[in-house]
């Protein structure tokens, strides 16, 4: 009787360090989603020519293999965000919102004037669901200032 129920405790205690360890499997793979994503945000955030003022409301510039862009050709410049984005685990999405120029934020008090601006909203997602590595999804908004002419 007393070795049932060891052995009961034992399996127990097996199944219970099993489900532990699929909840840090889940969690990690969670933050590396949301880690990617947030890193080819910040990439392209970072880069002027991701955010050309070109085109209407509604004008978007995607990653190559993206489809509904006006363009498909978004500059990763790092070397891993490259690989992620050739491999089709990381896209990115740049549209250009609101009217085509308004004045910029009353924040921007330097040669207000002088500017006017633009807005983007930056979408990249991570997927590799399949693999069972999670999918992440960040949006951005992105101000851009643009000398009057």
């Amino acid at each position: 009787m007393f070795l049932v129920a060891i052995t009961l405790f034992t399996l127990s205690s097996m199944r219970s360090s099993n489900i532990g360890l699929f909840l840090a499997q889940n969690e990690e793979s969670r933050v590396a989603a949301e880690q990617s994503a947030q890193a080819l945000a910040d990439a392209i955030v970072a880069t002027p020519a991701s955010t050309p003022v070109v085109g209407q409301t509604g004008f978007t510039a995607c990653t190559a293999g993206e489809t509904g862009c006006n363009r498909n050709d978004l500059p990763v410049t790092d070397a891993t965000l490259a690989y992620e984005v050739a491999s089709n685990h990381l896209q990115a999405r740049v549209e250009r919102e609101g009217s085509v120029f308004r004045p910029p934020p009353r924040v921007v008090e330097t040669s207000i004037d002088k500017f006017s601006s633009a807005s983007f909203r930056v979408t990249t997602t991570y997927d590799r669901i399949d693999e069972g590595l999670g999918r992440k999804q960040v949006t951005e908004g992105v101000l851009v200032l643009v000398p009057k002419q």
